[in-house]
């Protein structure tokens, strides 16, 4: 597929396409919560939003008496402290993530995480040397579905736009990859559905990173057998 042909460079979400971070964000958010005297049942519904956003509309929704900072210190916190062994690999993310370390390929994150949490989380699953550039919300002014955050990236893999691929699970992400003028896949993971994922611009979506793999190792297959024939 052309998407591949020349790539040199991938891009990766965090939150809902690497790992399975969005349920245990929405868990520490809630017990947070419970601190200024406030029970959620159910879920927050702020997956997909930047972290800013996230805590600006809880202050607001609730009406907390606390700036943003503070309680985004204390969600960073409480994360660290209590809720980061709960994070785990979303299926096929080892083996992806091996695939274009094979490769040889240029690879970053993209995350609209903060950098502190960022880190602790690559950490915290051993991959922190892996990505040639790392991008979070504190690299940027304008979030995603801003482009400035693929844009640096572009210009730390010194690489060509057509020479990179991105990978997300929400349509915010899919709109910034987009912008920057890279082709972008989607893996309906994390917050939205597979059709949303094609609406927004994604070339390709998969059911998550095992389907994105598997496809990948069956391409190499056939391309192997009609370069023996």
């Amino acid at each position: 597929m052309v998407i591949f042909y020349n790539l040199k460079g991938v891009i990766i979400d965090l939150d809902g396409t690497l790992i399975n971070s969005l349920k245990v964000y929405d868990e520490a958010h809630k017990k947070i919560l419970e601190k200024y005297n406030i029970k959620i049942e159910g879920s927050l519904d702020n997956s997909g939003m930047p972290l800013e956003e996230i805590i600006y509309n809880i202050i607001r929704k609730y009406n907390l008496n606390i700036s943003i900072d503070d309680l985004k210190k204390e969600f960073e916190n409480i994360m660290i402290n209590g809720y980061i062994e709960k994070i785990k690999f979303n299926p096929g993310a080892k083996q992806i993530l091996n695939y274009f370390k094979d490769k040889k390929y240029k690879m970053a994150i993209f995350t609209s995480n903060t950098r502190r949490l960022t880190m602790e989380i690559l950490k915290h699953l051993h991959i922190d040397n892996l990505f040639d550039v790392i991008i979070t919300s504190d690299d940027v002014k304008q979030p995603k579905p801003d482009p400035e955050g693929y844009i640096k990236i572009i210009k730390g893999f010194s690489l060509l736009p057509n020479e990179i691929l991105a990978i997300e699970d929400s349509i915010y992400g899919i709109i910034a990859a987009k912008r920057a003028g890279i082709n972008v896949i989607g893996v309906a993971s994390g917050v939205n559905k597979k059709r949303e994922l094609i609406s927004a611009g994604a070339t390709m979506v998969f059911k998550n990173l095992k389907e994105l793999y598997n496809y990948l190792i069956e391409e190499d297959n056939k391309n192997n057998q009609n370069n023996n024939q």
